[in-house]
């Protein structure tokens, strides 16, 4: 190990930008190139489990026992909350939102929305937010469930992860046999949207961090993980393009969670024996620490545009539409992140830092202090 550890895992960093691309995809996909590409598409919804995987982790790996509660919950809101403001505000003005209603107004703006059963407020609006909805139910959780799971040995953690990925499958089937024909519509919200649903894909991502920190060196290398996650995922999507659909999404998302946490360990090792790969590059951390106004500002502009400039032509000229389409989304992305997401959270947290010093220790202090890492 280096005598000095790096001061942030960039390899995460650039991970992220991949993984809103996959969401760029599942949602656009199909407007430019028809139901053929259904599966294709349908399998980006992956890209919000590793969002909430890397929340955990990342939490986890920059856990310090100089900031308590306050300051943790703080420091969040600062670095969610005004950019989310800002594209609700773009969603009420250019009206581009899924089912836009006043009645769902208060919870999208508090970020309490995935709690209500109803679609037109968990999709309301900016209709991607709900998982930021997800997260503050995470962060609100963070300081007990770290404890919680700080003070656990080893294999307690790993049987933590067992009885989690137990629940992810057999409760979405018992649910399917029960509830779900009298209430079809609940299905989606009660096994995708509803935060304590999404609560397991959070600590698995804590379990992972905590596993590193502790002392777990996998053989397998960061490059490995991920280049076996992405032949796993294509064989996946093929099957199911050959079948015509893919396994349930509990199914498919908890394969995922486990995929995702060990890619993200393994890439994490690397980063501490000083490999470092093209995801650790300048262009890849400057694109992934974009990855959130990306997440954010994508659907926006997809409706936007749908609503102006229907897809037409064939081959090429469906390509070139597409590729413009995310072109744009990176660019309005870029300029977020550096308009608004950095400042706003620079000035909140200056904010915090004059009216008031760090607050009681809600951590145990780590044997070794981890290094710093955004998310």
């Amino acid at each position: 190990m280096p005598a000095r550890r790096p001061s942030r895992l960039d390899a995460l960093t650039g991970l992220r930008f991949w993984f809103a691309f996959l969401v760029v995809a599942h949602h656009s996909l199909e407007h430019w190139f028809g139901g053929g590409v259904h599966v294709v598409a349908d399998f980006g919804y992956i890209g919000v489990d590793f969002f909430f995987v890397l929340s955990g982790f990342v939490l986890t790996w920059s856990a310090r026992p100089g900031v308590g509660p306050l300051r943790f919950w703080w420091n969040r809101v600062a670095r969610i909350w005004p950019l989310h403001l800002t594209t609700l505000v773009l969603a009420v003005v250019v009206g581009v939102g899924v089912a836009v209603s006043g009645s769902g107004l208060v919870p999208n703006l508090l970020l309490l929305q995935a709690w209500w059963p109803q679609q037109h407020v968990y999709f309301g609006f900016n209709a991607v937010s709900w998982s930021l909805s997800c997260e503050v139910f995470f962060y609100l959780c963070f300081p007990l469930l770290y404890r919680w799971l700080f003070a656990l040995s080893p294999v307690r953690r790993v049987q933590v992860v067992v009885a989690i990925t137990l629940a992810l499958l057999v409760y979405p089937g018992l649910f399917s046999l029960t509830v779900a024909p009298r209430d079809p519509a609940g299905w989606e919200w009660t096994t995708y949207v509803l935060p304590l649903w999404r609560l397991g894909e959070f600590a698995v991502g804590i379990v992972a961090a905590l596993a590193v920190r502790d002392g777990w060196r996998p053989r397998l290398s960061g490059r490995m993980a991920l280049a076996g996650a992405v032949v796993i995922g294509a064989v996946y999507v093929g099957v199911g393009q050959w079948r015509g659909a893919l396994p349930n999404r509990p199914l498919t998302e908890t394969v995922a969670m486990l995929l995702i946490a060990l890619v993200l360990v393994a890439l994490a090792v690397d980063e501490l024996r000083g490999r470092r790969g093209w995801l650790s590059s300048r262009m890849m951390v400057r694109l992934g620490a974009a990855s959130y106004a990306l997440y954010l500002c994508h659907a926006l502009l997809y409706g936007w545009l749908v609503a102006r400039w229907p897809a037409t032509g064939e081959g090429a000229m469906r390509v070139l539409g597409w590729s413009g389409y995310v072109g744009d989304a990176v660019g309005l992305a870029l300029l977020l992140h550096y308009a608004v997401e950095v400042p706003s959270e620079r000035a909140l947290r200056r904010l915090a830092d004059r009216r008031r010093p760090a607050d009681v220790v809600p951590y145990p202090a780590p044997v070794e202090q981890p290094a710093v890492v955004t998310t």
